[in-house]
């Protein structure tokens, strides 16, 4: 590992810029942008643990360093102790990287230190508290730790913590307008990629750190990258052949184009967003992906006056077979995936999370046909973002009666719908954690 790829590692973090989108990253080799997102992500992922263990050495407050001082002993703390990295290699590039000489030593003291005394670092018991234990064993804020231990008990909690810090495959979503699951995985390692069948009968997973562009049936189009969580979502929507269906916070344009394969055939998806930007995105997927029955507009769909005055300027259709509603919220429950969601979330965003999402839906309810579908889904993992919220909606919309669904996987696992919502649960299902309800809307 290069000195480059650290010092692009450690400007990442100091901006806190996605990695591909920092200058650096781009004249890197894909082995080298590799790495980067590993220590990146890994660093943040283990942060409030590195955290820990760097206060065992250091005489310092790690609360009055100078960022890209406490960055980089993270970073130097990240390879000893998750990827096993000798002092000399670890220790040496982290401190030439830094610009700032006169904190050089400090840094080098200290990570020497760890280096030498890592397995004598004494770590909180759970018999000292529960909550204090699995915070810092398995890196999460407080707040999110009672949440989970309020929610599913300590062993559960325990277990989601520790699921929700592997980092997930790349699952890819088949394209069956364009080519099968066999076929797919056939290419795949035939490439050379570790491929194999995923849980649902349309998905598979890939281990390896290559950039999915560069995958082999990428530019034909025959496959997307998304979730299995996510694509349960549109399997419980269930868009069929004609259907005119709205998707109301479309972006980035998974289930959008999910929707749009399997209603095709005379169907068509309207999917909107608040922004122009992400709107391009799912402009993008459709024509690689080769379907022409996505239709986009940009809109705040939190207010429908202004909804119904976009429809009308794009001369787009106000009433709608099925309509799913995968609103913004906290997203707990993809933390394997993004981890720096542990750090930017706040306990006090909910509340506003909330009261967001119950727009979304009574605006929804404004364009749906009698005896249409509707779907509300989250990557939440708080009541008050999911079954609150949806039960708040049904008391307020005595014409909607929930739906009970039941998903299996190909493993035997399943999401159970019985009283007209579930969860997915990264430690019961093996997925990201969802939130899906279902309802219909009544006629007359």
């Amino acid at each position: 590992m290069s000195e480059s790829t650290r010092r692009v590692a450690l400007d990442i973090m100091g901006t806190r810029t996605p990695p591909g989108a920092h200058d650096g990253f781009a004249g890197l080799d894909e082995r080298d942008r590799a790495l980067v997102k590993q220590l990146v992500t890994g660093t943040e992922r283990w942060k409030r643990l590195l955290d820990w263990y760097i206060s065992a050495f250091s005489h310092r407050s790690l609360g009055k360093l100078a960022p890209e001082v406490l960055n980089a002993l993270r970073l130097g703390a990240y390879q000893l102790v998750f990827m096993g990295l000798p002092a000399y290699a670890a220790v040496n590039s982290v401190v030439e990287c830094l610009r700032a000489k006169s904190h050089r030593g400090f840094v080098n003291g200290v990570l020497r230190a760890l280096a030498r005394n890592q397995g004598h670092v004494e770590m909180p018991s759970i018999d000292d508290g529960p909550e204090e234990y699995a915070g810092i064993r398995y890196s999460f804020p407080d707040w999110i730790v009672s949440r989970y231990f309020e929610s599913f008990g300590i062993q559960d909690a325990l277990s989601l913590l520790k699921v929700q810090n592997s980092p997930p495959p790349v699952t890819l979503r088949v394209n069956t307008s364009k080519t099968n699951r066999g076929r797919l995985l056939e290419i795949l390692r035939q490439a050379g990629f570790s491929a194999e069948p995923g849980k649902l009968g349309i998905s598979i997973k890939v281990v390896g750190g290559r950039t999915v562009s560069g995958f082999p049936g990428y530019n034909e189009g025959w496959f997307a990258v998304q979730a299995e969580a996510a694509m349960i979502v549109t399997m419980v929507l269930d868009p069929e052949p004609g259907d005119l269906v709205w998707d109301v916070c479309a972006a980035p344009g998974g289930k959008t184009m999910h929707i749009a394969e399997m209603a095709s055939d005379g169907g068509v998806v309207v999917a909107t967003d608040v922004s122009r930007d992400r709107i391009a995105l799912i402009t993008q997927s459709s024509k690689r992906l080769g379907f022409d029955n996505v239709l986009t507009a940009v809109l705040d769909a939190t207010d429908p006056g202004a909804t119904a005055g976009a429809f009308e300027r794009a001369r787009l259709p106000m009433c709608f077979d099925k309509v799913l509603v995968d609103a913004p919220c906290s997203g707990l429950g993809v933390i394997a995936k993004h981890p720096d969601i542990k750090w930017m979330r706040r306990e006090a965003d909910i509340p506003e999370m909330a009261r967001r999402q119950t727009l979304l839906l009574d605006t929804a309810a404004r364009f749906l046909k009698p005896g249409g579908a509707l779907v509300y889904s989250t990557c939440a993992l708080t009541r008050e973002e999911n079954q609150d919220v949806w039960l708040r909606f049904l008391d307020g919309h005595r014409e909607f009666v929930p739906v009970g669904e039941r998903v299996t996987f190909d493993n035997g696992a399943a999401l159970d719908m019985a009283i007209g919502y579930g969860y997915l649960l990264p430690h019961v299902h093996g997925t990201d954690g969802f939130f899906i309800a279902k309802a219909l809307k009544r006629h007359g």
